[in-house]
């Protein structure tokens, strides 16, 4: 994108020709192409345009829901439209100033205060969104019809529905199908139904490489950000599973603050293996996304060792 598209200019306060972008691009992938707008030569908004429309208007929503809670723990939500020529989706937000890499114990204590304050203040009767929203965790696009219990939710809407996802892409599978229809019908409802669930906003997509620190000018203090959410109505310990997939969070400053402010919960003995299944979610996305291999091994593995437990 060489000059900023109408409708992008339309949705800018001030004239248009304030605005203009930079040659180079951040990324330019199936997930979208992300760049910054500058205003008179200086980086002002962040923008994202892709072909989908669910991408670009779950992580618009998202943003909205995010920010009312925690003013500045995302980027600002400013328009979200249409290019003028149908061709793709954009999103405006504000430009996170010298965003760095978050790291360290400092960092991961103030980044957990951020998430629990999000999980315990940004509630809901119901589980997934109110509008049934379709969110995107990377390409894929979620359903999130408002579902009364967590272990119906999870179950069918996340991983049954990533099941059938990975069918699509990858082909019929199997030891997949036979793994798959006793975590669903067994295991889910045996490690979700007794536990003290209730809907919190979780940002959906939550490990190292979406999140990281700005610098208060005026302080010096570090501030924890994250970026692309695909956020939806939970339970909170959903958060964590792909925290735990990929890492990232090794000074061990994260968990223990995070669970200072919302201990696991019971029965305590079970909240390793609450993880591995909600970790199990995003094993598959990976594997339907990148064509399985190792994402699926993984999968397959961590069914295994659940059905050995629960099945």
């Amino acid at each position: 994108m060489s000059q900023l598209d109408p409708a992008i200019l339309a949705a800018l306060p001030g004239p248009s020709t304030d605005y203009s972008v930079p040659s180079s691009l951040y990324s330019a992938a199936s997930f979208g192409t992300a760049t910054h707008i500058n205003k008179s030569g200086i980086p002002t908004y962040f923008l994202k345009y892709a072909r989908s429309k669910n991408l670009i208007e779950g992580e618009y929503n998202a943003l909205k829901l995010i920010s009312r809670t925690i003013p500045g723990f995302c980027p600002s939500p400013v328009a979200a439209g249409q290019f003028t020529d149908g061709s793709r989706y954009f999103i405006v937000a504000s430009y996170l100033k010298d965003l760095r890499s978050g790291s360290g114990r400092v960092w991961e204590r103030k980044l957990a205060e951020k998430l629990a304050k999000l999980h315990t203040e940004a509630t809901n009767e119901m589980y997934g969104l109110p509008d049934g929203q379709v969110t995107c965790c990377g390409a894929t696009e979620m359903p999130n019809p408002p579902t009364k219990r967590w272990s119906e939710f999870y179950g069918i809407h996340r991983l049954q529905f990533i099941l059938d996802e990975n069918t699509r892409t990858n082909g019929r599978d199997i030891e997949l199908d036979q793994l798959s229809r006793t975590v669903v019908d067994r295991v889910v409802p045996r490690l979700l139904n007794n536990i003290e669930s209730s809907p919190s906003l979780v940002h959906g997509d939550l490990w190292a490489g979406n999140a990281g620190a700005i610098i208060d000018p005026d302080t010096g203090e570090t501030i924890p950000v994250a970026y692309d959410a695909c956020a939806f109505y939970a339970d909170s310990e959903y958060e964590l599973g792909i925290m735990r997939m990929f890492g990232g969070f090794t000074s061990g400053g994260f968990y223990q603050r995070y669970h200072e402010l919302l201990p696991e919960k019971e029965p305590k003995a079970e909240y390793e293996d609450r993880i591995r299944l909600y970790r199990l979610f995003h094993e598959l996305n990976h594997a339907a996304l990148f064509g399985g291999g190792g994402y699926l091994d993984q999968a397959k593995s961590s069914m295994r060792a659940l059905i050995r437990k629960y099945g």
